[in-house]
């Protein structure tokens, strides 16, 4: 467990709670989490949820999620930190990407078939591609889901997290970009995990450990 004081701008948060839509996210995603958003420092957060992308008080989002996991690139230095949040000052109020959303779920369900253990490692990333591509091909928008707010971000600042395009990555996607994971969308450096800001038991989440999100 750490503490607030401990983040630093440019962190990665993960969150999940009790809310239907989030355990739809976490069933459909084979993943302990649903949500992927930034601190900006400053005790501020930002976040692309339903009613759009936001600027908000971390302690709010420690007070609404059981959940809450950061995580760190391992070479972000100040200026590119600024640039992340110079970037998300310029998109907060901005709409949500529904229609994001909307092309990327059919390919959050047929991409388990390229990630399926049968599947050669060297043969799944273009299985992955190959299935992205016809399925939610890359388009440009000003509107953002929380992980592609995240990625555009990074690519703002000048420090991809992939050279995946930021309408195929999904929250879990973020997460299995840690260190000695196996990655779906493979990441340029691999996040550093850096502790647990909050964690509630639950169904879903029986130890508040590393392994268990």
């Amino acid at each position: 467990m750490i503490n607030p004081i401990d983040l630093q701008s440019g962190d990665i948060l993960f969150s999940a709670n009790s809310g239907l839509r989030s355990r739809a996210l976490r069933l459909f995603g084979n993943t302990s989490i649903s949500h992927a958003f930034l601190y900006l420092g400053d005790g501020e957060v930002a976040e692309a949820v339903g009613s759009g992308v936001h600027i908000m008080p971390l302690a709010e989002s420690v007070d609404e999620n059981p959940l809450l996991v950061v995580y760190r690139h391992p070479h972000l230095n100040n200026l590119q930190a600024e640039k992340i949040r110079e970037f998300a000052k310029a998109e907060a109020g901005g709409k949500y990407n529904y229609f994001g959303i909307i092309k990327q779920t059919p390919y959050t369900v047929t991409r388990k078939v390229c990630e399926l253990p049968v599947i050669p490692r060297a043969f799944r990333h273009l299985c992955l591609n190959t299935m992205a591509l016809v399925q939610v091909t890359p388009f440009s928008s000003d509107r953002y889901f929380c992980s592609q707010l995240v990625v555009a971000a990074y690519n703002y600042a000048g420090i991809p997290l992939t050279k995946t395009p930021a309408e195929w990555v999904a929250p879990g996607d973020l997460l299995h970009m840690r260190a000695d994971d196996v990655p779906s969308v493979v990441p340029t450096y691999p996040l550093q995990y850096v502790g647990h800001l909050r964690c509630k038991t639950s169904l879903w989440q029986r130890n508040c450990t590393l392994a268990d999100i």
